[in-house]
């Protein structure tokens, strides 16, 4: 796969988001649209493609083995990623209300929203079985240290509930797992079903993106020059350096290419989500998913560049 054809398949995603700005813009669908549509992606398209992604899957040794590596290599760059978080707000000078939405977004990249359908769109298929287990550490963290990120130990005014850690996300790869493993057949029908389920993964999650971004308010958007050296750190200099330490020891196209590619997701969603859950700074956070994901339409490519 060459740069144009990878260009053609995020340039294709990017517009889809457009759609889903433009759509909210002209109130084709409002904030309770989208709450809807996000309930259907979590809870009914995603797990079906997660699910389908395992089961499709033949159970032997070699592929266990991969999707225990995999697992490792997440809690790595996790590991990786904590560090270059706490190393990058201080060495641009962050404002006390800034450094923790900074980490927050340095370390939690989009996994599900984005990073299921560019994987998807880069690698096939076959490769979201890899993205399904790595991002398995992506909840525990983002629900643990990840708050204490944006509170910062004071996290008594707001109660922490830990049944966040068990949603429809890590079901599903665990009821797939469990499918996979023992091989269990699914009938025609319900494979069926489950296919056209995750086939509207990819348009529905970029209209959502596309819809929330919508709600930005853009004359603020590009005033925080530090927002721009996030973006930059979150979308280039994390992959690189993940690929940088992998290729060395891996060559294996999923478990080399998959922690590149999500590597290099913008900011994920839900960091302007919980930063207005926990009180810390959610406009700065807004700001950092909206300029992240709008170079991330330029970056991606690029890093796709190193793996393909």
């Amino acid at each position: 796969m060459n740069f144009q054809t990878v260009f053609n398949q995020i340039l294709i995603l990017f517009l889809l988001l457009l759609v889903g700005y433009w759509a909210k813009k002209i109130k084709i669908f409002d904030d309770s649209t989208i709450k809807g549509m996000t309930s259907i992606l979590v809870k009914l398209s995603l797990p079906a493609l997660i699910i389908g992604s395992l089961v499709k899957e033949e159970a032997s040794p070699q592929i266990i083995l991969e999707s225990g590596l995999i697992l490792v290599i997440s809690l790595i760059v996790y590991f990786l990623s904590f560090i270059i978080a706490i190393i990058i707000p201080k060495i641009i000078g962050s404002k006390e209300d800034e450094i923790g939405v900074f980490e927050f977004a340095l370390v939690f990249s989009n996994v599900g929203f984005m990073g299921y359908p560019v994987v998807q769109a880069i690698f096939g298929d076959e490769a979201l079985f890899y993205v399904s287990f790595y991002n398995l550490p992506f909840n525990l963290f983002v629900f643990t240290i990840g708050i204490w990120m944006l509170k910062r130990g004071n996290m008594a005014q707001k109660n922490r509930n830990w049944k966040l850690l068990i949603n429809t996300g890590t079901v599903s790869v665990i009821v797939g797992f469990i499918l996979f493993v023992f091989s269990v057949p699914i009938p025609y029908a319900l494979e069926g079903t489950m296919d056209l389920l995750a086939s509207i993964t990819t348009p529905l999650s970029m209209l959502i993106i596309g819809g929330l971004l919508a709600n930005s308010e853009t004359k603020q958007i590009f005033s925080n020059w530090r927002v721009y050296v996030i973006s930059f750190a979150r979308l280039i200099i994390i992959p690189i350096i993940i690929y940088g330490l992998l290729s060395a020891f891996i060559n294996h196209k999923y478990l080399l290419g998959v922690p590149v590619i999500i590597g290099a997701m913008p900011a994920a969603g839900n960091t302007a989500i919980l930063a207005s859950e926990y009180d810390a700074n959610s406009e700065l956070a807004s700001r950092i998913v909206f300029i992240s994901t709008l170079f991330s339409v330029l970056t991606i490519p690029l890093i796709a560049l190193l793996i393909i």
